[in-house]
């Protein structure tokens, strides 16, 4: 990936998108329909010398074309709740589920944490606290299978992401900045 000794990633901004409308009733409750397929954005600077803009031309050479790239999605991704042990899936699921049976671990995985599961790199939120044995429940739904005894990946899951620039302008100083647009490879 970009981010070494030589090059620094600041600025890092993760946006979820969740195409929906929202219409308020007669009697006054409001209500959202999601009409999609929720989504990340990713955003970032690659801060660099001169002398190491290879190492930037390098990877704009081998990801500008849309061959997905891996990322730490960093401080969204930390999990610094009391979920200990692996989380694993309990019986195979199909696709459109926003519920997964989960065991194997002690303590609660809470609310707000960014999962994934190990057959595929989509990212995923847990919408309300679960533990070993109950169903865990998501946003959105599965877009693809989970499998009987499936790992979920709750600790610093590392996002798939698709570059979207348009273009990339270099800059041609002894210090300079690139930023980057990202979309989550789904």
């Amino acid at each position: 990936m970009l981010s070494n000794t030589n090059v620094k990633l600041t600025d890092v901004k993760l946006t979820s998108n969740a195409p929906f409308f929202g219409n308020r009733a007669v009697s006054g409750k409001y209500q959202r329909r999601y009409t999609g397929l929720q989504y990340y954005d990713l955003e970032f600077n690659a801060n660099y010398m001169a002398k190491d803009i290879s190492i930037v031309q390098n990877f704009i050479a081998k990801y500008m074309y849309g061959r997905p790239f891996e990322f730490n999605i960093s401080y969204a991704g930390q999990y610094t709740g009391t979920a200990r042990g692996s989380v694993n899936s309990t019986q195979a699921i199909q696709p459109g589920a926003r519920q997964v049976v989960v065991n194997g671990f002690s303590g609660t995985l809470e609310a707000g944490t960014i999962i994934q599961f190990e057959n595929h790199k989509k990212l995923y939120t847990v919408t309300e606290d679960v533990v070993s044995g109950k169903p865990m429940k998501l946003f959105p739904a599965l877009i693809k299978n989970v499998q009987n005894g499936e790992t979920v990946k709750y600790q610093n899951p590392r996002g798939e992401f698709i570059l979207t620039n348009d273009s990339i302008p270099y800059d041609l100083k002894s210090i300079s900045k690139i930023s980057f647009t990202a979309t989550e490879n789904i």
